[in-house]
């Protein structure tokens, strides 16, 4: 006999059968379902599973994309804050205006189709949205509350991105309009790449005068509207560079004021104040308005057309792969193939033709 309400019972080979409702007929007949166990503690637990998960189904079954993505991004574990941010932002701007409405259960895959043709930004922006909408629905997909419909969405076609640079000539002008103190991270940018990010969280235990070098172990980001100091953005993006001589020379020459390389009163520099400071010196050089990011492009276009090869600019950037380097600097490694063929000239000689006389 079963205990009240449990609907468990002892079959005659020994096990326990417990049954529970796991749907409804057409005409609204109960549907029965049944788990098995040698004890009845076990079966009572197999139910409760059950009725969790029916729980869960009909929880899916209410739930607008709008209301899944809140729950989904606040569940996110082992996620930086940076990365939420950035989740939370897409979410805002472009899924939940287009698709939020929609119940989770009744999305399509041309809602899906008609938010990516409707996003105008760049391709590989597009893909972002998409990857991060994408992730959510797996997520649900995997709770049972939505099958795939998302595998068949076209996106846009990936664009060759262009890099702004400035020329060698541009770069003197820029490099002779630095005036103040905290102006040389100008210079540690246009000689090693680095991101402003880890500029500004260059702390001076980081600067190491023998080697010469700096390490990278720390980056400044803004979350939730404070400054915070993070982790490097990447696992390669935690590296050491090796610094050319006269810009070491520099950087020790520099009054310490603080643990910090950029001081603002014995404190950090925010990165939006040094862009700020930045956009001024353009101005002051009579030179196009840029990106701060522009100088780690004129670095790596500086050092291929020194020679540098792309392995070693790879991780002096802290990119993951090679071939990350080589799809950003295409155009200069067009330049730098085109160097290197020329260098057959040396080995050619008039001598070496055939006559005409035979």
């Amino acid at each position: 006999m079963s205990r009240r309400g449990e609907n468990i019972y002892k079959r005659k080979d020994g096990r326990y059968e417990g049954r529970f409702v796991k749907g409804y007929s057409a005409e609204g007949r109960a549907i029965y379902g049944s788990v098995y166990a040698h004890t009845y503690a076990e079966v009572r637990e197999k139910l409760c599973g059950c009725k969790s998960g029916r729980d869960e189904e009909s929880k899916g079954c209410s739930l607008t994309v709008e209301s899944f993505l809140e729950l989904w991004i606040n569940g996110l574990q082992n996620v930086k804050d940076t990365t939420r941010e950035v989740y939370k932002g897409h979410i805002d701007n472009h899924i939940v205006p287009e698709l939020g409405r929609i119940k989770l259960k009744n999305l399509r895959g041309e809602d899906i189709q008609r938010l990516v043709s409707s996003l105008k930004m760049s391709p590989s922006t597009v893909k972002v949205v998409f990857c991060v909408l994408r992730s959510a629905l797996e997520s649900a997909e995997e709770r049972g509350y939505i099958q795939n419909v998302w595998s068949k969405v076209k996106l846009p076609k990936k664009q060759r991105r262009e890099v702004n640079i400035l020329t060698a000539e541009e770069q003197k002008r820029l490099e002779n309009a630095l005036c103040e103190d905290n102006d040389i991270g100008i210079l540690i940018c246009l000689y090693t790449g680095l991101r402003i990010g880890e500029l500004c969280a260059l702390r001076w235990r980081d600067v190491n005068p023998d080697k010469p070098a700096i390490r990278i172990s720390s980056t400044q980001a803004r979350v939730g509207g404070q400054v915070k100091f993070l982790p490097p953005k990447s696992q390669t993006s935690a590296r050491t560079i090796p610094v050319p001589q006269f810009l070491m020379d520099k950087i020790c020459a520099l009054k310490r004021d603080g643990e910090f390389v950029l001081s603002n009163n014995g404190s950090f520099v925010d990165v939006r104040t040094y862009r700020r400071r930045f956009k001024r010196l353009l101005a002051d050089a009579g030179l196009p308005d840029i990106k701060f990011h522009a100088l780690r492009h004129t670095f790596a276009t500086r050092a291929l057309e020194v020679g540098m090869d792309f392995k070693t600019l790879s991780e002096v950037l802290g990119h993951s792969t090679v071939a990350i380097t080589m799809d950003l600097y295409v155009h200069s490694l067009d330049e730098h193939k085109k160097n290197q063929m020329n260098k057959l000239c040396q080995i050619y000689s008039p001598s070496n033709q055939p006559s005409d006389n035979v």
